[in-house]
């Protein structure tokens, strides 16, 4: 990898839910590796105190040596998204992006020839990288890294594709085993863990893993004490109880560890909003159920606990809704045609909804929209042509 990230170029109860969505919740979620990979999409968005960082299929999408992932940047307090890809390495199986008080950790899925997940470090913004190496190669997770580079017990975590999780300083100069999904299966026969599906770290550096659960209503999550590893997750209630769960997303913060999970049962399924605070129980939003053919596009998640899910169904109309901690759902404007993800602002979300951004691909073309000041329209902010090497697969 080089040095230098390429600059853009930029140019003048239950609730049924329509084709696509939007969901922001204030918060938790789990399945076995392949339904995993299938019912998290890799596109996905995360936004801190500090910054937001976004990552997005572009090119030619139907043809994988055509698709370019592509990684975008914008500080707090600026409206314009910087191209910042790590540059150097063929990118078209995905990208995975990690972000802890203004420094980032992304790492590169495998694809044709490429067999390990190179990794690459930055602490401006994407300014500038540095390679790292992992031994591995990662999980087809939006969380399948975890990057803590404040905690004096943080450091990384990474979940490969074998069903193991990785653990490396913070400056990646070596990994160790940390658990992995068969010893966590034996801990939690309640759950019948089938995989991992994400890893977060708590505030302190304690890690946090995310599993699949096959029966039982159960979010599986585990953290390391000082002694042993101990379950941390929770039941789902009514009509949940003997649901299959999948872990879309989980982050923890100082202000609230979320997680996004699909729980599905007598063919239904639901996403399910939770999180836990400082007093460490776990509040959970009202399921949202799923039309037959939906599926989940993309997700974000922000430092205060809200989600973004953006899902899509077989006939392709566009349509959002949202709901903020504790708040009610709400139908937002009609997105964008070619939406392909969504990003929430670093702080609170106002109730005008202003602050959100929706990301429309086309090629190599790259809308940003953000609502406007009413909250009942998109507006254009940012188009951008993304130059992609077609053919070189990098």
């Amino acid at each position: 990898m080089t040095s230098r990230a390429r600059p853009a170029r930029v140019r003048p109860g239950c609730i049924a839910v329509p084709a696509v969505v939007v969901a922001l919740l204030g918060c938790a979620l789990a399945a076995t590796p392949a339904q995993a990979a299938a019912a998290a999409p890799m596109v996905s968005a995360v936004s801190t105190s500090s910054d937001s960082w976004v990552a997005l299929p572009m090119g030619d999408l139907s043809n994988p040596s055509n698709t370019f992932w592509e990684l975008f940047h914008v500080a707090s307090g600026s409206s314009h998204w910087s191209l910042v890809t790590p540059p150097g390495v063929a990118d078209n199986g995905g990208l995975v992006q990690s972000s802890s008080a203004g420094a980032a950790l992304v790492g590169v899925l495998p694809s044709d020839l490429l067999r390990f997940s190179p990794l690459a470090q930055s602490a401006d913004g994407g300014s500038s990288w540095v390679p790292a190496f992992l031994p591995g190669a990662l999980a087809p997770l939006p969380d399948a890294l975890a990057y803590d580079s404040a905690s004096p017990g943080g450091g990384a975590i990474a979940l490969l594709g074998d069903g193991r999780a990785l653990r490396g300083p913070v400056g990646l100069s070596s990994w160790s085993p940390l658990i992995a999904a068969a010893a966590l299966n034996r801990m939690s026969p309640d759950c019948s863990v089938d995989g991992l599906d994400g890893a977060a770290f708590l505030p302190g550096g304690a890690p946090l893993i995310a599993t699949g659960c096959r029966r039982g209503g159960q979010v599986g999550l585990f953290t390391r004490t000082s002694a042993a590893w101990e379950s941390v997750g929770l039941t789902l209630g009514a009509p949940l109880r003997g649901a299959a769960t999948t872990v879309l997303r989980v982050q923890s913060t100082a202000v609230a560890t979320t997680v996004l999970a699909l729980a599905s049962w007598d063919g239904r399924r639901a996403l399910v909003a939770t999180w836990r605070g400082v007093s460490a129980t776990w509040t959970v939003a009202r399921p949202l159920v799923l039309r037959p053919g939906t599926s989940v596009r993309s997700t974000a998640v922000n430092a205060r606990g809200d989600v973004a899910v953006l899902l899509g169904g077989a006939g392709g109309g566009r349509e959002a809704v949202d709901v903020a901690p504790t708040g009610t759902w709400d139908q937002l404007p009609p997105l964008p045609a070619k939406t392909a993800a969504v990003a929430l602002p670093t702080g609170a979300i106002p109730s005008s909804r202003t602050g959100i951004d929706a990301f429309t691909v086309d090629g190599e073309s790259l809308g940003v929209f953000s609502l406007t000041p009413s909250g009942e329209a998109w507006a254009r902010s940012q188009s951008s042509q993304i130059p992609l090497a077609y053919g070189s697969s990098s």
